[in-house]
């Protein structure tokens, strides 16, 4: 007999199909197979000069208790105050590359002061 391996009820994990797009699945091993052999990194934009880098990732896990799952994250590292390196949650791909794009704009209209 084969057991499945159920991921606890606190959280639902996903893969991405050949589109992109989050599929819930229920096996664990599976997942976790599935998230060490992809690249999860979507875009990473370095900003060498402030030593900043923007990444945005598949995350594939999200809280059973949310309505929509926010399964990507943009992350911001290497600010000088530590509370402006941050993350930001998004449901969809197209969504986070969105606020990818505006994070790097935005620190760059810092570093030139425009």
């Amino acid at each position: 007999m084969k057991f499945r391996s159920v991921p606890p009820q606190s959280e639902r994990i996903y893969v991405l199909d050949a589109k992109n797009r989050p599929v819930e699945v229920f096996d664990r091993s599976e997942w976790s197979r599935w998230m060490a052999e992809n690249d999860l990194v979507f875009r990473r934009t370095l900003l060498e000069e402030a030593g900043v880098t923007v990444t945005t990732r598949f995350r594939g896990v999200a809280d059973a208790k949310t309505g929509e799952p926010a399964l990507f994250v943009t992350r911001i590292a290497g600010m000088q105050a530590p509370e402006e390196n941050e993350s930001y949650g998004a449901s969809t791909l197209a969504e986070a590359l969105e606020r990818h794009e505006s994070i790097v704009q935005k620190i760059l209209r810092m570093l030139t002061g425009r």
